[in-house]
């Protein structure tokens, strides 16, 4: 059914103000069961298990279910799944090989059909399809097999223990997080990647799809029958919003009441939440680690000595304190103090462009009349990519640029859609083709402790997300470490093991965390910003107090 829309919120959307219809903030009504958010970019659909893209993982939690859901804190917590299957209640056997799920009953897709077993067997399917674009298979390779005990049971056998298994397949905190897909609609299927359940999908969400009006803006629909009742806001609205300086005019004249994000809400947007008065401004610290990614398969970025030069050449702190200002939280590794595997010993080299230079100049890079280094009569040229939705990359390439000229190192900035950089291969993505040198690039690692995927040969383009191509002996052996163990203590060794590499060889350079910025209108209750940035996690308990809607 199309939505039909109210020509107030439409009035809103567009920054006038239609006959009758006055914005939030000046003292006028609003529609009491709505909620407006943005989003810096279109979405490519709304199947997360075929777009590897941070806005469908995003907004996916509204429309779709998952075994699991992660909470404010990270931690997991049962949605279609009735408990989170462990050792100690028998989810998972002894040996680690086996894990069982126990589904909740009575719950139904949003065309009324009733979900059970058949559709997580289905889903488990669909993830191992190497047919389907899946963005990250971890934990879904170790799968020998699933099958349905009963209606609402669900085994499922691995090859061998994987730690991490029960947090990476089907939950809001896997580092991916897919949902659970109908099987009545999608079964039998050769592939998902290009089926039009993506544009208008069925889930199990508190929500569901009513419009979306290509790159203009998506309207969700409370679902009357969702499992945990009706949410008591009645639409959410999206609004499409590429520019930073349109949402802050957008934020600052009542015509949002929620904006999150970091990646487009830099030191200066913050300024911006700050001048609207019934606003609540919340920093949240978050997972999220930024780096700069190297592509290895680029000389001459396969040679240490140049990857660790240009670590040493770009004074990090200046460059993420002029970005980011308070929202930065400086760190050197993937881990804040507190968390899993955290290890203060771990550093990076510091600033130290003498250093960086001595460097080049071992590794046959030395300067000419011009100042550009060349090595066998090439210049020393590396292309920066940015996003074009995200001036705070280009701000960092800028940066970047700066630093590395004063060391000889040309730095060409180029800008591509978000979308075209998290493509799949077969649509030309930027990171899948390796069609870059350097770039700046974050991870939202949710609740899931094992980031080795990132780093390991088996996660290189098109089987994962590692896109710099790391292959390292030692860091398999970490990674294989962590990921067999039962003990925790062990599984924290191997991180650690890990991260030392990663450090050493300059595979990378970590720029630190940050916190995240979530703003929303007063009035607007039961908003809990998470540390993995998942903050629409408990949508379907959102409220607005009565008086809220004269405000």
């Amino acid at each position: 059914m199309r939505y039909a829309r109210s020509a107030c919120v439409l009035a809103a959307a567009l920054v006038t103000v239609a006959p009758g219809c006055t914005r939030a903030g000046t003292g006028a009504a609003l529609p009491r069961d709505v909620v407006r958010t943005s989003s810096g970019s279109d979405l490519p659909g709304f199947n997360p298990l075929v777009f590897d893209n941070a806005a469908v993982s995003n907004f996916g939690t509204l429309i779709h279910g998952y075994l699991m859901r992660a909470d404010g804190e990270g931690r997991l917590v049962p949605d279609l799944a009735v408990q989170i299957p462990t050792r100690a209640n028998g989810g998972v056997s002894p040996d680690g090989r086996t894990v069982t799920y126990r589904l909740r009953r009575g719950v139904r897709w949003h065309d009324g059909a009733p979900f059970d077993a058949k559709d997580v067997v289905f889903s488990f399917a669909a993830a191992m399809n190497p047919n389907n674009a899946v963005p990250d298979r971890t934990g879904f390779d170790h799968v020998a097999a699933v099958r349905a005990l009963d209606p609402y049971t669900v085994q499922v056998r691995l090859t061998r223990p994987f730690s991490p298994f029960v947090a990476s397949c089907f939950t809001m905190g896997a580092n991916d997080p897919y949902p659970i897909l109908p099987a009545h609609l999608l079964a039998g299927k050769h592939d998902l990647n290009r089926d039009p359940y993506n544009a208008a999908p069925i889930g199990l969400g508190p929500y569901k799809l009513a419009a979306w009006e290509r790159g203009s803006r998506i309207v969700l629909a409370a679902d009357p029958h969702y499992f945990r009742g009706a949410p008591a806001i009645g639409r959410i609205e999206i609004a499409i919003v590429p520019d930073p300086n349109t949402l802050a005019t957008l934020w600052k004249t009542g015509s949002l009441d929620l904006v999150f994000g970091r990646v487009q809400l830099g030191r200066t947007f913050l300024d911006a939440l700050r001048t609207r008065p019934d606003a609540h401004v919340v920093l949240q610290p978050h997972y999220e680690f930024d780096f700069i990614l190297f592509n290895l398969q680029h000389p001459p970025l396969d040679d240490v000595r140049v990857r660790r030069a240009i670590a040493m050449g770009i004074d990090r702190t200046r460059a993420m304190r002029t970005l980011d200002g308070e929202l930065w939280v400086p760190g050197d590794t993937d881990r804040l103090p507190g968390q899993f595997a955290y290890d203060p010993a771990i550093v990076q080299p510091r600033f130290d462009p003498a250093g960086a230079a001595k460097l080049l100049d071992a590794a046959g890079w030395r300067a000419g009349s011009d100042g550009t280094r060349r090595k066998g009569g090439r210049a020393l040229t590396l292309e920066f990519i940015a996003t074009t939705e995200s001036k705070a990359t280009g701000r960092f390439g800028l940066l970047v640029r700066q630093d590395l000229a004063a060391l000889g190192i040309r730095i060409d900035l180029k800008s591509y859609n978000y979308n075209l950089i998290w493509a799949s291969k077969a649509d030309h993505g930027i990171f899948q083709t390796g069609r870059f040198d350097i770039t700046y690039s974050g991870w939202q690692p949710n609740a899931v402790a094992d980031h080795s995927y990132l780093f390991r040969c088996d996660t290189r383009p098109p089987n994962g997300d590692n896109f710099g191509g790391i292959c390292d002996p030692a860091i398999e052996r970490a990674a294989r470490e962590e990921l067999d163990a039962a003990d925790p203590a062990r599984e924290a060794a191997g991180d650690r093991a890990l991260t030392r590499r990663l450090v050493e060889q300059t595979y990378l350079v970590f720029l630190g965390f940050n916190r995240e910025a979530v703003a929303y209108r007063d009035g607007l209750e039961g908003i809990v910003p998470s540390v993995t940035g998942e903050h629409l996690w408990n949508a379907y308990a959102w409220r607005l107090r009565p008086e809220a809607a004269t405000k």
